[in-house]
């Protein structure tokens, strides 16, 4: 299966590194989409997602003679927002979307930083829609087979927003979740989630079951 990786805010695709190699060592083919918060605004970067999509696939249709191809998408943090925001107009074929510490709903620890000057000038148009509960309720959510992968590591710590549920640092468990979609939490931090063995491992029994069952559209 064809996989798009997109990191989340304030990285880079080199944070995607590891899990790449770990699903083209498993089989798949996988490419990563790069964007900078600071110089784009999310609809800049949905489009240009789109598009990398696109050629993506039009490079796999060349390969297998024309037929169409299925891909899954593989989000962290923000890039499942991304993911989220262009899934109405994502290419046939989408069979399958992993998020991994997605904010499915306004983060705590956004509106804790959404005055901050600094947090401002760095986030820009993104962290202005992190804060805005009416942009995380039009969201679509993508009829696909999906899972939500959630770290549960963060520090206890009194001044930190997120109360007494579980949270990753950066995303509390409860705010990566949607209503129908399964969720696993991982012992992890919000920013390495992506390189741990139990995460791939989860990762890869998602997609081998998408690709066993190519064509179903039941969530698991």
């Amino acid at each position: 299966m064809r996989i798009f990786l997109i990191h989340g805010m304030g990285r880079t695709p080199a944070s995607m590194w590891l899990l790449s190699q770990r699903l083209r060592r498993a089989g798949h083919r996988t490419s990563t989409f790069g964007y900078t918060v600071t110089l784009e605004g999310l609809e800049t970067i949905g489009e240009r997602f789109l598009g990398h999509i696109r050629d993506g696939l039009a490079k796999e249709r060349a390969r297998s003679g024309g037929a169409e191809p299925e891909f899954a998408v593989v989000g962290h943090s923000l890039g499942n927002v991304v993911t989220r925001m262009v899934s109405p107009r994502l290419p046939a074929g989408f069979g399958g979307f992993v998020m991994l510490a997605p904010p499915n709903r306004s983060p705590a620890m956004a509106r804790l930083l959404g005055d901050n000057p600094v947090f401002q000038a760095v986030t820009q148009d993104a962290g202005r829609k992190l804060v805005d509960d009416e942009f995380f309720e039009r969201l679509p959510v993508p009829d696909v087979p999906a899972l939500i992968i959630a770290g549960t590591r963060g520090p206890q710590l009194r001044w930190l927003p997120f109360g007494e549920q579980a949270h990753d640092a950066v995303v509390g468990v409860d705010e990566a979740r949607l209503d129908g979609i399964p969720l696993v939490e991982v012992p992890a931090v919000h920013t390495f989630l992506m390189n741990r063995g139990d995460v791939f491992a989860l990762i890869r029994e998602f997609l081998d079951r998408r690709t066993a069952h190519k064509g179903g559209s039941d969530r698991p």
